[in-house]
């Protein structure tokens, strides 16, 4: 879980490098099938967006917002191509 700021980014830059996962459980068989890394966006605030002052201040509602997709076969035919860190950009769906 990656907790972000208003602005969308890290609510902690000095933990950024911290922000990864390591996935050890998977077998051939398993990496040989259709995978995806789904990341599902929660808000937590105002049930309105543009936070307006209508209602009172210190209830916090955590609602979805969005989804992304990465298909890990996409990952590694670019990691195999390249031999390097490769960043990835999931478009998120609201």
């Amino acid at each position: 879980m990656v907790r972000l700021n208003k602005n969308g980014g890290p609510r902690n830059p000095e933990k950024i490098d911290r922000m990864c996962a390591l996935f050890t459980d998977l077998s051939s068989k398993d990496m040989k099938r259709d995978l995806y890394i789904v990341a599902h966006v929660i808000r937590i605030g105002r049930m309105l967006l543009n936070d307006s002052k209508k209602g009172p201040p210190h209830l916090h509602y955590r609602r979805p917002y969005g989804c992304a997709v990465l298909s890990i076969m996409d990952v590694f035919q670019s990691i195999s191509e390249i031999k390097e860190e490769k960043d990835f950009v999931l478009k998120v769906y609201t």
